[in-house]
């Protein structure tokens, strides 16, 4: 290597020196505590308590230009890994975020109406609908956040998904290999508003298929749009949107039980729920779920088979005091895993949180 190309090397090298981040922190939080849950199936009744901790170690630094860098790990019972990211803000430019665990763009719109504790799928054996936005593109998925904007006095914000070769599982450092036999590449759009005391959204993505029309007969792809309201200390909200996995065939008869991620038709749901903080420590909430699977057994002719409807209401409350909190709810269950042939359930849970 001549002289002139070492000199232009070591310049380069001392410039991304430079570049890099000069002050940055390590922090650690978290919150454990006890729990309590029951569910009545039928005619059966399984209840047990329960412990729950989560740890959270953060790490921030600034770099020269301004641009910050923060990273997220965390820790589940049993040292689990539950999730992790990396985050690059670049001032008002946005932010760029690559991780696991946090459900990518879909995650940011799963079930966004208010609540005083959990999601009404919460202690639910189904996974629901309304929990699954997103849902091949949480594992390897760029994420691109814009800053806020102010359009007529509303706060505009908008975001970004896309992935190589789409898939439920996470890449980890230097990870390549594929996501999935049977899909490519996916793309996510999702746009947040705010205006006063109302707050709306949208999301929508589309993976492609990648085995062709002798397995699949569409592209997957999921959707929503919500909006909540608040007026003093009542908040209400709505929400809307579905799930298509793009499977060909009939769907599964009316009284067998089915998921979401393999199921052939579709899934549509609606989710309305009332929030109410009675004080700054106390809050109570009410939700309704209901979630229709059409088997689109008519596509091709098929015999028709009936929708099902699965249905949830929830009840919840949460009380804290300083860093002690209590929550719980109860939420009863119709036709769980669109089985219109399933016993109903009822769960209830009972939560004492200490934060550290």
């Amino acid at each position: 290597m001549n002289t002139l190309k070492k000199i232009g090397l070591t310049a380069l090298g001392t410039s991304l020196v430079a570049g890099s981040a000069y002050a940055g922190e390590i922090t650690a939080s978290g919150d454990a505590g006890y729990t309590y849950s029951s569910e009545e199936v039928g005619v059966r009744t399984d209840e047990g308590y329960g412990f729950n901790h989560d740890i959270t170690f953060s790490g921030s630094g600034e770099l020269d230009n301004g641009f910050t860098v923060s990273t997220t790990m965390i820790l589940v019972e049993g040292a689990t890994l539950s999730s992790s990211n990396v985050t690059l803000t670049m001032g008002g430019m946005g932010s760029i975020q690559i991780g696991n665990g946090l459900g990518n763009l879909g995650g940011m719109y799963d079930d966004v109406t208010p609540r005083a504790y959990e999601e009404n799928h919460d202690g639910m054996k189904t996974t629901t609908a309304i929990d699954s936005m997103g849902y091949l593109m949480d594992g390897n998925a760029i994420l691109y956040k814009s800053p806020s904007f102010d359009v007529g006095g509303a706060s505009v914000s908008a975001a970004f998904a896309y992935t190589p070769e789409a898939g439920d599982s996470a890449t980890g450092e230097g990870g390549v290999s594929a996501q999935s036999g049977s899909y490519g590449s996916g793309t996510g759009v999702g746009v947040n508003v705010s205006y006063a005391g109302l707050s709306a959204g949208a999301f929508a993505d589309e993976v492609q298929n990648d085995q062709g029309s002798a397995t699949k007969k569409a592209n997957p792809m999921t959707a929503t749009w919500f909006a909540n309201y608040s007026f003093g200390p009542v908040t209400v909200g709505y929400q809307t949107g579905g799930l298509d996995m793009g499977l060909v065939g009939d769907g599964g008869a009316a009284t067998a039980a089915k998921k979401v991620t393999n199921a052939a038709g579709n899934f549509e749901f609606e989710k309305m729920s009332i929030a109410f903080n009675v004080n700054e420590n106390f809050s109570v909430s009410y939700g309704e779920l209901e979630e229709t699977y059409d088997a689109q057994s008519n596509v091709k002719g098929g015999t028709e088979i009936a929708d099902v409807v699965m249905e949830s209401d929830s009840i919840q409350f949460a009380y804290t005091m300083g860093s002690m909190s209590i929550k719980g709810y109860q939420t009863d269950e119709s036709n769980p895993g669109y089985d219109s042939n399933a016993s109903g359930n009822e769960v209830t849970e009972l939560a004492i949180n200490f934060a550290f």
